[in-house]
């Protein structure tokens, strides 16, 4: 299963996508040349949808955390 964890603001997200996919949705919003929101799952067990501001200047880190025997 594909999985990335979100590090934003000092706060852990987490994607059902490969880190590059998460990569082509940031440089999607960046290539707008506007600030734009993506949707990411926050919590554990229960996961609840959050949306976090992309733009340039804010911090970002990726970490795939995908299951390697999938």
């Amino acid at each position: 299963m594909s999985r990335t964890t979100i590090l934003y603001d000092g706060i852990e997200y987490v994607v059902a996508l490969t880190a590059d996919d998460v990569k082509a949705k940031i440089a999607g919003v960046l290539a707008t040349g506007e600030p734009g929101w993506i949707t990411v799952n926050h919590g554990r067990g229960k996961l609840q949808a959050a949306e976090i501001l992309i733009c340039a200047g804010i911090p970002i880190s990726l970490i795939d955390t995908s299951d390697p025997a999938e």
